[in-house]
């Protein structure tokens, strides 16, 4: 791959994230802080645990780009709520597994329907080959990512 097509992929990812942020996440979030009264970052978190199942600290911040202590004062406050909860790490005291409660599960559950609704308006008037054209390029854009 030679510098321009290089250059030209750099600029189309860095325009979808742009436009995903404008036209998804924006909503999503509008929606969640109205209707759950969650911050952005604590649906981050319960996000990535009901995707992954449980994660460390660590894991957590290195995901969200943050610092440990930022994700281990939210990881407080989520158990402080009641939607995670920490378990020691099998082999090793001074780790501890980050993993949802079924309260954390039934919240995600909501951000989720949420989502799916701001998703329903965005596309409503969208032709229908056009909404399967875009769900096959975003399947094959997963499969190639999760190959790097």
């Amino acid at each position: 791959m030679n510098y321009s097509e290089t250059r030209e992929l750099h600029d189309l990812l860095f325009s979808f994230m742009d436009m995903f942020h404008e036209k998804f996440l924006y909503s999503f979030r509008k929606n969640n802080e109205s209707k759950t009264g969650m911050k952005k970052n604590h649906v981050k978190i319960i996000m990535m645990l009901y995707r992954f199942k449980n994660l460390t600290s660590t894991e957590i911040a290195k995901m969200l780009y943050m610092e440990k202590g930022s994700v281990t004062t939210l990881i407080d406050q989520l158990t402080e709520s009641g939607f995670v909860l920490r378990c020691d790490f099998a082999n090793d005291r001074r780790k501890s597994l980050v993993t949802l409660t079924d309260s954390g599960k039934a919240q995600i559950e909501i951000v989720i329907a949420n989502h799916i609704q701001s998703m329903h308006e965005l596309f409503q008037n969208v032709d229908s080959d056009e909404m399967e054209q875009f769900a096959d390029n975003l399947k094959n854009v997963v499969q190639f990512m999760n190959k790097l």
